[in-house]
């Protein structure tokens, strides 16, 4: 990360935020070579980072000493609506990284420092919220730490199931009853709706599986390019459906 730049006021550095976002907005993009498009896009994908972390930021201080009080609004999210002229889904957003941010501060820091997208740390804290609260700040550092060195989301998404499982067995339900620690099933969302499905199934329920997978995945024909993996993979969309 490069030296931060200083500026004499909040005002300044928004207004050298604008010019330059206003510069390429009304740049020719087409005039543009392959690669200053690409550096754009990856620049932009980076601003977009901080600026998720800026106003989080910002709105956290806005909401702490009640800055919309003096619009004769409710709360910050009728603020941001009714003075921002953004949607209610927008204002709702806004408002869920402030606490985003305070819950995750390894991964708000990646954010802020534009090393991870929006959309990657969303899905982090997403998936860190469901472990038990003392165990969410060092989870949050190890995948966040995974996703700057490069790791991507299929093997982040493993890694976060790994650290779950291992977080369960240390700290099992107290309401389980006997018999039914040899069975589990998780499902992880990932970026975009995609999931990554994990589990330990008893021997009965993976023959049953295996009897669906089987039954649905026949090849459509001897020319289905689509290896078994694919085929099983529709056959489960299928019987969902089914059902």
């Amino acid at each position: 990360m490069g030296t931060v730049p200083v500026f004499a006021s909040a005002a300044e550095a928004m207004a050298m935020v604008r010019a330059g976002l206003d510069y390429l907005a009304a740049a020719d993009a087409t005039a543009m070579a392959a690669q200053e498009q690409a550096r754009c896009l990856r620049g932009l994908e980076q601003a977009g980072s901080v600026l998720t972390a800026a106003r989080a930021s910002v709105l956290g201080g806005f909401t702490a000493g009640q800055g919309y009080a003096a619009g004769a609004d409710y709360g910050p999210r009728a603020w941001l609506i009714h003075q921002t002229g953004v949607t209610r889904g927008a204002a709702v957003g806004y408002t869920a990284w402030v606490r985003r941010a305070e819950a995750h501060p390894r991964v708000a820091e990646a954010l802020a420092a534009g090393e991870i997208s929006e959309s990657v740390a969303r899905t982090l804290c997403l998936w860190t919220g469901r472990l038990p609260q003392d165990r969410r700040e060092g989870a949050g550092k190890i995948l966040a730490d995974a996703a700057i060195c490069g790791l991507g989301l299929a093997d982040l998404a493993g890694l976060f199931a790994e650290i779950y499982e291992r977080t369960r067995a240390q700290e099992p339900d107290r309401d389980r009853q006997e018999g039914f620690e040899d069975r589990a099933l998780w499902l992880v969302s990932t970026l975009g709706g995609a999931g990554v499905l994990h589990g330990d199934l008893t021997p009965q329920c993976a023959a049953a599986v295996q009897a669906v997978l089987d039954a649905l995945a026949a090849p459509a024909g001897s020319e289905d390019p689509r290896p078994q993996e694919q085929r099983y993979h529709h056959a489960l969309l299928e019987a969902m459906r089914r059902l």
